[in-house]
C-alpha cells in the first residue's frame, strides 16, 4: 500500500536573521494528485534545533539549476522583507527546494503576470 501523503522537499531558510521551515507535502490517492509548498516561519532556536537534528539548509542560488538528469518546477515568489526569491522544486536522485534570488521589481512582475506568491505562516509570534 503506497502512502497517500508524503513529505518531499524540506529544509530550514535562512533569510537575513528570519528562519523558515519549508516541506513540500505530496498527495497521491485515485483521481488526486498534488504537490503544495508550505513556508513556517520559526523561531532562531527552532531552526539550530532542526538543523541539529539533521533537517538540510535550503540552497539559495543565483539561477536556475539545469542539468539534464533535473526535473525542475516553478512553485512561487517569495518576498520576505526587501529579499525576493523564485522558488523551484528540483528532483534529481533527491527531491529538494532552490531558492533563486531576484529583484523585488521581478518577483512584483512575475505575480502580476500570474505567478504565485508563497504562501508563509508565522508562528513566531506568540
Amino acid at each position: 500500500m503506497q502512502d497517500v501523503i508524503s513529505i518531499g522537499a524540506n529544509c530550514v531558510l535562512q533569510i537575513r536573521n528570519r528562519f523558515f521551515l519549508v516541506v513540500e507535502i505530496e498527495v497521491e490517492a485515485g483521481n488526486v494528485a498534488f504537490e503544495e509548498y508550505v513556508f513556517i516561519r520559526i523561531s532562531r532556536g527552532e531552526a539550530m534545533t532542526l538543523l541539529d537534528a539533521g533537517v538540510e539548509r535550503c540552497e539559495i542560488s543565483n539561477r536556475v539549476p539545469m542539468m539534464d538528469n533535473l526535473e525542475v518546477e516553478f512553485i512561487c515568489v517569495l518576498i520576505v522583507g526587501r529579499d525576493a526569491f523564485a522558488v523551484f522544486d528540483v528532483e534529481d536522485d533527491t527531491d529538494h527546494a532552490v531558492f533563486v534570488k531576484i529583484s523585488l521589481v521581478e518577483a512584483n512582475r512575475l505575480i502580476r503576470r500570474g505567478a504565485r506568491r508563497c504562501t508563509v505562516i508565522d508562528r513566531s509570534r506568540g
